[in-house]
């Protein structure tokens, strides 16, 4: 539920704990005698496999492991997470305090411009559910599992793929974000009665479950366990159970919603404007994070946050 000052403001449509997976091709993983991933594996295991995967994929665009990662705010949280820090001191709900120039910030961001710049990684655009599908890597990392129609419809049945919860961070922490949409009624609406029965309509069970069955796009369920553990989800026919199971099992996963106090974070002038600025050029390879280079992009973040609530 959204709330803000204690107002409760709309009822979760769908929604996930976001950027929480990890596909592999299961098929290139045997050929090249890797194990496939479990839940214990942490970091070290994961990155020492994904070693053993160059070379492997049959042509100069294959990478062990795709990502997709970008300066999205999401994302940012969520990569924060794995290595013990986030991007404000407050951990949910308003935050006045950014965090970005951290140790735990620092050893985020090197994790992703070191392996990228060893050839582990992938590239930040052009790599990402589709080319997994596609077969131009092992692994995609940190991702959605609402993905996995996209991967699907690239894959087209060409090998085995399935997904679980990511590898341990080094404090133990998997990352994530809790992503939810929303929907509500608003104090102009001319049928509240009929408003309130379509709101308990599109945030019931069935509806939740019908989202996750669409064809293609999106398919983030309802944002509700008897959902994501519905026989017709862990049955969808199209996925691995496996990975079902795993969607299922991770609903629960104890990462909180957190946004800036005074709403500066889209649009012109905002949080994610500087976002793209310094982090996308990390993944690119084309900018060192550095102490001194977080330490200011945390100053241009925390200026935002000073500023009076939209």
């Amino acid at each position: 539920m959204k709330v803000v000052e204690n107002k409760l403001f709309g009822m979760p449509i769908r929604g996930q704990v976001a950027w929480l997976f990890l596909y592999w091709n299961k098929e290139l993983l045997k050929r090249a005698g890797v194990p496939e991933p479990t839940p214990d594996w942490t970091y070290e295991t994961f990155l020492n496999n994904a070693r053993r995967l160059v070379g492997q994929g049959g042509s100069s665009d294959f990478f062990p492991v795709a990502h997709a990662q970008s300066g999205g705010y999401e994302n940012v949280v969520a990569n924060l997470r794995r290595f013990g820090g986030d991007f404000f001191q407050e951990t949910s709900g308003p935050a006045k305090k950014a965090t970005l120039d951290s140790q735990q910030a620092v050893q985020t961001f090197r994790f992703y411009y070191d392996n990228a710049k060893a050839g582990l990684f992938g590239p930040r655009t052009g790599l990402g559910a589709p080319e997994f599908g596609q077969g131009k890597a092992a692994f995609y990392f940190g991702r959605l599992a609402g993905e996995r129609g996209t991967v699907a419809l690239n894959a087209k049945g060409a090998f085995e793929w399935t997904f679980d919860v990511a590898p341990k961070g080094p404090t133990g922490r998997r990352g994530g974000f809790l992503s939810v949409d929303m929907s509500m009624l608003t104090s102009t609406s001319k049928d509240r009665d009929g408003a309130w029965e379509l709101l308990k309509w599109v945030t019931n069970r069935d509806s939740g479950v019908n989202l996750a069955l669409q064809p293609e796009g999106s398919l983030t369920p309802g944002f509700r366990k008897d959902v994501y553990c519905d026989d017709r989800l862990l049955n969808d026919s199209r996925f691995p159970k496996d990975a079902m199971k795993a969607n299922c099992d991770n609903i629960e996963q104890p990462d909180s919603y957190v946004y800036p106090h005074n709403f500066r974070l889209s649009g012109p002038g905002g949080i994610q404007e500087v976002l793209s600025k310094y982090i996308d050029p990390i993944h690119d390879l084309q900018q060192e994070p550095t102490p001194a280079y977080l330490k200011e992009l945390n100053t241009e973040v925390q200026r935002i946050l000073d500023m009076p609530r939209l």
